[in-house]
């Protein structure tokens, strides 16, 4: 998915789960097309959620990446959440809040 900035619709902080360390099936879009492709990350949750979409996906942002592709230079990715695994085991996905 394409990075959006903090100026994007839908996008809001969930404290409840900021920090939580985490490994997803992630990806990223292939420039000029219209296809993307999957990855693995590991990472820390920092809180930022996206809802997109009626009913919404859900997608929220890893950072502090220590696992990602080797051809991966940004800093952060954004994953849809139930591809997205806590490393401590804890219930996921947790019930999100309603965006403000």
């Amino acid at each position: 998915m394409a990075t959006p900035d903090d100026r994007s619709p839908g996008i809001y902080m969930d404290a409840a789960i900021a920090g939580l360390a985490v490994e997803a099936d992630g990806g990223h879009e292939i420039p000029g097309s219209q296809h993307g492709v999957r990855e693995s990350f590991r990472g820390a949750l920092s809180g930022r959620r996206l809802d997109q979409g009626d009913p919404p996906w859900r997608w929220v942002e890893i950072v502090d990446l220590t696992e990602k592709p080797a051809h991966f230079e940004e800093r952060a990715v954004w994953c849809e959440e139930t591809f997205v695994y806590p490393l401590d085991g804890s219930p996921w996905p947790p019930p999100a809040g309603p965006a403000p």
